[in-house]
């Protein structure tokens, strides 16, 4: 009894499918955490850093990265990057439309006066109700302007998605080159006696998860603009080639 409760529990191997799962949820919840934290970081903008743009602040970084897209008109999994990118635009747009969004943002940014509705009330009556009026108008404002930001910031986010998707032959590529080189060195090692760190290899394998995860995610949310995709890619396809040579060349020399 003792001995069966010593045994070393074996940890559960993963198929394909969950594999798949996985990644598709982590994306979904990666693009939402990048829209919450880009939303907020708007809005605090729009009250200090770009106070006199306001709202033109995150259409302008949609139209940025709209016109990057323009600089690369094809990709090898999408024939028109530039129509795909209009019409995931418009998509975001839509249920915003559908609810009133819109028309909630442009009716409680229209100045109504409320002067005859307060004629023949008291004076003291005509101050309450005044005061309530302007509260209420503020706080519509208030929420109509976060709601609108959130539909721009979705637009951006996935607009960065798309990016993603087109660079994806790229990423496949630099996946293949460092596991190539990562192979070769491997071999060099196991054949000229070479030592074995398995601190090399769990860091190098860490790093690799971030160059593919968080640095992504750090792009999503990026509220400043100015980052040219091109940049992006060639950044992280090389990040991902390094660490994932160095992953492939540590690993175990015989298995």
């Amino acid at each position: 009894m003792a001995a069966a409760q010593s045994r070393p529990i074996q940890p559960q191997s993963r198929g394909p499918i969950s594999i798949v799962l996985e990644i598709a949820m982590g994306l979904v919840f990666m693009s939402l955490f990048s829209i919450f934290v880009g939303t907020i970081i708007e809005i605090a903008g729009s009250y200090t850093f770009w106070k006199a743009e306001g709202l033109g602040h995150a259409q302008r970084i949609v139209q940025q990265d709209l016109h990057y897209i323009e600089q690369a008109p094809r990709s090898i999994l999408v024939r028109d990057t530039v129509s795909f990118s209009k019409r995931l635009i418009e998509r975001v747009r839509f249920p915003y439309e559908r609810l009133g969004i819109l028309r909630w943002y442009q009716s409680s940014h229209s100045t109504t006066g409320v002067g005859d509705l307060l004629q023949g009330q008291s004076s003291g009556t005509r101050q309450v109700r005044a005061g309530v009026d302007r509260a209420s108008a503020t706080a519509s404002r208030m929420f109509a302007h976060i709601a609108v930001t959130s539909m721009y910031v979705a637009q951006d986010v996935f607009l960065r998605l798309a990016i993603a998707v087109f660079a994806l032959p790229a990423f496949a590529l630099a996946c293949l080159v460092g596991v190539v080189d990562g192979m070769v060195k491997r071999d060099l090692r196991r054949w000229q006696g070479g030592r074995e760190s398995s601190f090399v290899y769990h860091h190098a394998k860490r790093y690799t998860k971030w160059a593919l995860t968080a640095g992504f995610g750090f792009y999503l949310t990026w509220p400043f603009g100015g980052i040219n995709p091109t940049w992006m890619v060639l950044i992280f396809t090389v990040l991902v080639a390094f660490t994932l040579s160095v992953t492939v060349a540590s690993f175990k020399k015989y298995v």
